[in-house]
């Protein structure tokens, strides 16, 4: 009579043990992966929009027309600065997106045409970026039943923190109320693009307007994390820092 060979119960705890052990490896990878995948997608476009505002100088002391929406490129140039700005969607998903403002075609010269939830294509396609090289609107949020926002096939879907990276919680330090971050062709960081105009209401007159258009003057610091309510660990939380400077660079959530 031949004797079978088996595992003994040590055996099989040791090797129960192993491959939790390396489950638990694989997942603690690929979380952290996602989080500094993130982080990078993110510094990237700061930067890009940085590098757009230097290049893409938008000041424009004269209208080249008498037509409305040239008089107001001439007085309201600095909406148009390019800017980063940061959301939250109707499902919780934290998205950006990566936009210069132009006018309005109506008698309503209002600037805001993206974050504002635009009732038209004609009004945000032509101030979302659109990354040259893939043909997608630099946003992070789309809507397939409407012209809100573009189609879910036209957009850049790594601008969608949560959806693509797995963020549950995004935290802001020395923001304005709006989460944006706004750069002119000297390298300066604003942090809001002031009011909007409507006719009879001539508000932003003055581009040095420090209560309407905040200026950096510390440093503004983005974290992104995979648990909400945030978790400050390493493995589990990342922060973002830009200075007054243009500097952009991550840490631990500790800084």
């Amino acid at each position: 009579m031949r004797s079978r060979s088996s595992f003994s119960l040590i055996e099989l705890i040791v090797v129960i043990i192993i491959i939790g052990i390396l489950a638990f490896s694989i997942q603690f990878n690929f979380f952290n992966h996602n989080l500094h995948a993130a982080c990078d997608q993110l510094i990237k476009d700061i930067k890009l929009a940085q590098s757009l505002a230097l290049k893409d100088d938008k000041y424009q002391p004269f209208p080249l027309n008498n037509t409305a929406v040239e008089l107001n490129k001439s007085k309201f140039w600095f909406k148009q600065w390019w800017q980063i700005r940061f959301s939250r969607s109707s499902k919780g998903e934290y998205f950006y997106e990566i936009f210069s403002d132009i006018p309005y075609t109506s008698n309503r010269q209002n600037f805001d045409r993206t974050a504002h939830l635009p009732s038209k294509k004609i009004n945000w396609d032509k101030s979302i970026l659109k990354n040259p090289l893939t043909n997608k609107y630099m946003i992070g949020i789309c809507d397939d039943t409407s012209d809100n926002y573009p189609k879910c096939s036209e957009i850049d879907k790594k601008l969608n923190l949560s959806k693509y990276y797995g963020i549950k919680k995004v935290e802001f330090k020395n923001f304005s109320r709006t989460y944006e971050l706004l750069f002119d062709n000297f390298g300066n960081v604003f942090l809001r693009e002031g009011d909007n105009y409507s006719v009879g209401t001539p508000n932003d007159t003055n581009p040095l307007d420090k209560n309407k258009r905040i200026i950096l003057t510390g440093i503004a610091k983005i974290r992104l994390c995979l648990d909400n309510p945030c978790i400050y660990k390493n493995d589990r939380c990342i922060q973002i820092n830009i200075t007054p400077v243009g500097e952009v660079f991550k840490t631990n959530c500790n800084f």
